[in-house]
């Protein structure tokens, strides 16, 4: 009987799928036992020759039966697998056959078996016709199975996949077990689980019968059935509202009896509540709570109905993990400003608590729902509205006005309402807010009463010189503007301490006042100080309101619109922007405004100006020179752009070509000017937007103090002319806010991200852009350190040599790129300078001919650590101090002074460079040469599969170097080689030994060389950078020109995966060194063109060494296409990966096919059967060099479920 159980279940739901072979297996063996075919599994025969013998005869009766019983044992297995594997498995002549390959791919603790329990595991939630003992029990035997196959999860990893698995309809318990620390394993979490099951179970059966209409002690019935109470039915949770007298209907003929009926108001009997003449009882508030799932008061005083309780019976868990006991329970009575009384039923008195709590999830399985709106949370029950009465009517009627709303409730209008009270309502005052008015402003009387300034900027390209924004000082008698340029907003204060000193000189009096806006650059104690040692007065705008200095305002908006059509009409590239605005300036000042009487130039040098030499910005002209090589001979004039006006002499400032090479300013006075020709140098871009200008309101807010977009004011005045400003107003001194932005504000998308939002490369350290910022930054001793080294480091390589500049030859600048260099976990390292050559400038085929170096691949570093791990081998790092200035150049290359380290007394000579340095577009691959050539020579050969891996054997040992740029990877056997391969390094380069490897290109490196384990982990780089998520980046990085929110939700995903997974590692766990791949595709997965995208990973030593995933550039017509096409990819990756292995030679698997897993039936079949196929003749031929492969042995293509194939 037991047998054909057996058999039902395994020919009807039981069939072996993959994952279900651990109870397939055992149920197989019993049924055939029980047919006494077991033998069969173990054994197999071969049909004996011919022959008339006796032996022979005996033979072939064996061979007879024994081929019965294994067709019979074939039949069962058959029929006792799912559909998709009869077809892999019928191929097997035999039982023995079938049954030793069906335990090599399911059972035993293989890799692919245990990935696919992990899994399981992992996605495993609750089945709700499964009950809560019933889906324990099923999880302890998921963690039995992964323990048997060598996966021994932790007391913690078991909790967390507990409470993982519970329904969504447990998150409030959810949220509390995962605090409480008292839970520690699997048992504490079960008994919470059960106890909770229990008592939800509990309270849904007192549901039940208080709303199947039964008996109550009080003799009421319920009519309403299935709903909750609301007129004081005796449920146990249910809240009931009392509207002062009691609706239930008496039995015809029945005496209304009230001598024992209790006053909810003064609970003494004989009367109702409404009849009561105490005074009205207030109820202390309740906080309604998500998280709780049971009323909780701490008040004993708001109980009408009150019981004790035994010590132990109820117990309430707080967030924190801790808990109280409950003393009682009992009705507790809410009084609501409607006139109504809320009774809650059921609840838990425990005076622990700090707040009364009112459970939003027992009021919703009373049927009870909720209304959030701007005006505040509603509690309905069948439309009936329990909450503030005069707010409820108050957003009812459109948020009328109190007075209006007082005549409705006098009329009745307003139901029960009968005195409105309206508290402070927060739509109202948003929606009806107007702003106060401007007072007219009090002008100046004199220069120097009264200065506006403003700081506008950063700009989205730097000016020429380095400048992000631009400050003016306008005088507001006269209306004159001065313009700086600065790069950063500190700059303000020295900026202003010069203007005082000019200003002052010129005009021979003191500066009286100063208006800004609430910028910290203005808010600072040193300019505080110097305002008061000056005896200046600060005006300083309202937050949000910029029209309170609206001259500066105003002369930002007419300066830029000014700039924009000068540069609009100029062939200049938009770097030039600083010299159109100093031109602007120039010229405002010289023009009348409706501001002023005359114009702002008479009135503040006390003569009126001339105009004839202005001349338009943009414009060529020729200068006077008389320097050329040819002499006399040569030409007497050179062409030039005119970019402003010199503010040192009566001349123009020039942009052109030097004689000696190169571009330069010149200043000259001497100059024909043709006004309309716009010549373009370099290059000019001829698409700039006219509105590019404009301050960068995605990178910087306006106000340092602000974080927020901050727009241009808008305001319709005609840019040619100073208008008296809208915003001249009279200003409060008494107001001391703080400013936010000093422009208006324009509404915001806020877009929010779960968790702490990873910052992109975010530093605790600046890192200066120049020399001169190095020299006012805080750590301005560790930079200047850095640079001494770096130009110790030059000189000791004899990089260059100083010359005079060869007629007809050009310099290339240079700059400095200072960076703070991290630790694993970090911290700052060193401070580290580097002088880097402005390549940029160097033309092909004079100052160099190829560039071209390479780099080691990181699937070769993760391969070798995969060795390193299995075999135990050393592994050390070393860095080539300056490994650039090794090389050797074959060009002549001349090179300017580096900045700050000019040679005395020779500031005018160049570098002629005789080694290559950082920023040419040689150095690398001249450094690899130079690299190249000194390793061979000391025994290392490189390898062809990657030329940046250099390998060295001997009898007794192996070293294997890898080379990343300056970075050197050196593993190996043998201790002592390691230590002579390290001497000799240094020998012939400046190098520095880092020990151990622990930290290579970004990546942790962590080793147990007990356990033979070895992990990588980007844990900071990825806080820091992101890391290259292939596939997600890949996808979210095609739509980078138009996103939508579609786009948003999968970059937040990503943010949420790196949150999440910020502390994994990818472990090589010294497994078996047989290389193993995965191939998949995801049909038509881009949603444009309908491309699919191939991915693939491969597996060594436990751990992944190469993986990628990528959009094909074909568009496949079938899914077995899409496979096929990714296959090819995995082939191609698997060959490298193979001859890689092979020529290391430090493993016996290398001359072994790779086995290649794929999980599309056809696509394989396709792949190893080179008949002809209708479906598929389009293919390109370049795919079908996976059938190649396979034939010559070098790939092994196999089936592999989709449940099982690698995440």
């Amino acid at each position: 009987m037991a047998a054909k159980n057996v058999v039902a279940d395994l020919t009807r739901g039981d069939k072996l799928t993959g994952n279900n072979y651990d109870i397939w297996h055992r149920k197989i063996q019993y049924l055939l036992n029980e047919q006494e075919l077991l033998e069969t599994l173990s054994s197999k025969m071969t049909r004996p020759e011919d022959g008339n013998t006796a032996q022979h005869r005996r033979d072939l009766e064996a061979y007879q039966s024994w081929f019965k019983k294994d067709r019979s044992t074939r039949f069962t297995m058959l029929s006792s697998m799912h559909d998709d594997l009869i077809g892999e498995y019928e191929i097997f002549q035999n039982a023995k056959d079938m049954w030793d390959q069906l335990k090599f791919d399911f059972g035993g603790t293989s890799t692919t078996r245990l990935r696919s329990l992990v899994l399981k595991f992992e996605v495993y939630r609750k089945d709700p016709k499964h009950t809560m003992t019933e889906h324990l029990r099923m999880m302890s035997g998921m963690i039995r199975d992964l323990k048997a196959a060598g996966n021994v999860l932790t007391d913690e990893q078991q909790v967390q996949a507990v409470i993982r698995s519970l329904p969504d309809s447990w998150i409030s318990m959810k949220q509390i077990m995962t605090h409480n620390e008292n839970i520690k394993n699997f048992a504490d979490i079960s008994r919470h689980v059960e106890l909770e099951a229990e008592r939800q179970e509990a309270t849904k059966s007192a549901a039940l019968i208080a709303h199947s209409g039964q008996r109550k002690p009080n003799g009421f019935k319920r009519k309403d059935k299935g709903k909750a109470a609301r007129q004081g039915g005796p449920s146990t949770n249910a809240p009931k509202v009392n509207k002062g007298a009691n609706q239930h209907k008496r039995k015809r003929g029945a005496k209304k009896n009230i001598s024992k009926m209790k006053c909810y108001n003064c609970n003494k009997l004989g009367h109702f509540a409404r009849d009561c003449t105490e005074p009205k009882k207030v109820s202390l508030p309740l906080d309604l709570n998500t998280g709780a799932t049971r009323h909780v008061a701490r008040d004993r005083a708001g109980f009408v109905d009150y019981r004790k309780i035994p010590a132990g019976t109820h117990v309430v868990y707080m967030g924190n993990g801790s808990y109280e006991e409950a003393l009682g329970v009992g009705s507790y009575q809410l009084h609501l400003r409607t006139g109504r009384t809320l009774l809650l039923h059921d609840v838990l008195y425990v005076p622990g608590v700090l707040y009364n709590l009112l459970s939003v999830f027992t009021l919703l399985q009373l049927g009870y729902d909720f209304h959030l709106s701007l005006n505040g949370l509603d509690i309905l029950l069948d439309d009936v509205i329990f909450g503030h009465g005069s707010s409820t009517w108050h957003a009812r009627l459109g948020h009328i006005g109190k007075d209006r709303m007082t005549r409705l409730a006098r009329e009745g209008l307003l139901g029960p309402l009968a005195k409105v009270d309206l508290p402070i309502c927060e739509p109202c005052l948003a929606g009806k807010a107007c702003r106060k008015p401007f007072g007219k402003a009090v002008r100046a009387t004199q220069p120097l009463e009264l200065i506006h300034s403003d700081i506008c900027g950063p700009m989205n390209v730097k000016a020429r010189h380095g400048a992000s924004y631009f400050l003016t000082f306008i005088d507001d008698y006269t209306r004159y503007g001065y313009v700086q340029l600065i790069a950063h907003r500190y700059e303000a204060l020295d900026c202003f301490k010069r203007f005082v000193a000019e200003v002052e000189n010129q005009h021979e009096k003191s500066l009286k006042a100063l208006r800004t806006d609430r910028g910290r650059e203005f808010l600072s104690d040193q300019f505080k100080d110097l305002c008061e040692k000056n005896g200046i007065r600060r005006q300083l705008t309202i937050s949000n309101t910029p029209q309170q200095n609206g001259v500066a305002e105003r002369r930002n908006r007419t300066l830029l619109d000014m700039v924009r059509s000068m540069m609009a009409q100029a062939n200049l590239p938009i770097s030039f922007w600083g010299d159109a605005l100093l031109t602007a300036a120039y010229i405002l000042n010289r023009v009348p405004s409706q501001s002023v009487s005359s114009t702002p130039y008479e009135l503040w040098k006390g003569e009126k100006p001339n105009l004839e030499h202005l001349r338009p910005w943009g414009s060529a002209g020729f200068v006077h020179s008389t320097a050329h090589k040819y002499g006399k001979l040569g030409p007497r004039a050179r062409k030039h752009i005119f970019i402003r006006y010199s503010d040192s002499s009566k001349g123009y400032v020039m942009y052109g070509e030097h004689p000696n090479g190169g571009m330069t300013e010149i200043e000259s006075r001497d100059i024909d000017f043709i006004e309309t020709d716009f010549p373009s140098i370099g290059d000019a871009n001829r698409d700039l937007d006219l509105y590019e200008l404009e301050e960068d309101e995605g990178t910087l807010p306006s106000s340092s103090e602000g974080g927020g977009l901050v727009p241009r004011p808008i305001i319709a005045e005609d840019s040619g002319s100073d208008l008296q400003p809208s915003g001249s107003i009279t200003l409060d001194q008494d107001s001391q806010a703080r400013r936010v932005s000093s422009r208006g504000h324009i509404p915001h998308r806020h877009f929010e991200i779960e968790g702490n939002v990873l910052l992109c490369d975010a530093k605790d350290v600046d890192e200066p852009a120049s020399f001169s910022e190095a020299l006012h930054s805080p750590d301005r001793d560790e930079w200047m350190t850095a640079m001494q080294e770096e130009m110790s480091s030059m000189d000791k390589n004899n990089v260059w040599e100083l010359v005079d500049l060869p007629p007809g030859r050009k310099t290339i600048g240079n700059k400095w790129v200072l960076k703070v260099k991290r630790k694993a976990d970090g911290s700052i390292d060193r401070y580290k300078a580097r002088l880097v050559a402005k390549g940029y400038t160097q033309r092909e085929g004079i100052d160099y001919e190829d560039t071209f170096s390479p780099v080691v691949r990181f699937a070769s570093i993760r391969l070798i650590l995969s060795i390193v791990a299995k075999q135990d081998l050393e592994l050390f790092q070393m860095d080539v101090k300056t490994a650039f200035l090794n090389g050797e150049l074959d060009e002549e290359i001349y090179m300017a002074q580096p900045t700050g380290f000019e040679a005395k007394g020779h500031e005018r000579k160049v570098c002629r460079l005789k080694r290559s340095i950082y920023g040419l577009k040689q150095s690398s691959r001249q450094w690899y040469f130079r690299f190249h050539d000194s390793i061979t020579s000391f025994g290392f050969e490189m390898i062809e599969e990657d030329h940046c891996l250099y390998l060295k054997r001997s009898k007794r040992s192996i070293l294997i170097l890898s080379l990343y740029v300056d970075d050197i990877l050196l593993a190996g056997n043998d201790i002592d080689s390691i230590v002579t391969t390290k001497k000799w390094l240094s020998s012939t380069f400046e190098m520095k030994d880092m020990g151990e490897a622990n930290f290579v290109l970004g990546v942790k490196i962590t080793r147990d060389r007990s356990k033979k384990l070895l992990s990588l982990s980007q844990g900071t780089y990825i806080k820091k950078i992101l890391e290259h998520i292939c596939f997600a980046v890949g996808m979210v990085s095609r739509y980078q020109s138009n996103p939508g929110p579609a786009h948003w939700r999968a970059v937040k995903r990503i943010l949420r995966y790196l949150r999440g997974t910020s502390d994994h590692a990818l472990c090589y766990h010294g497994g078996d060194l047989r290389l193993t791949g995965y191939s998949d595709a995801d049909w038509a997965s881009d949603k444009d063109e309908r491309k699919s995208t191939s991915g693939y990973a491969f597996i060594l030593g436990g751990g992944a060494v190469s993986w990628c995933s990528k959009k094909q550039s074909c568009i496949a017509l079938s899914t077995m296409e899409s496979e096929y096409v990714a296959c090819s990819a995995a082939v191609q990756e698997a060959v490298w990966l193979r001859r890689f292995l092979q020529r290391l030679g430090v493993t016996a698997h290398a001359e072994d096919a790779v086995l290649l897993y794929s999980d599309s039936t056809s696509a394989l079949a396709y792949a190893k059967d080179p008949k002809y196929h209708g479906k598929a003749k389009h293919i390109e031929l370049r795919y079908h060099y996976i059938r190649d492969m396979v034939s010559q042995g070098e790939v092994i293509l196999q089936h592999i479920s989709t449940g099982s194939m690698v995440g």
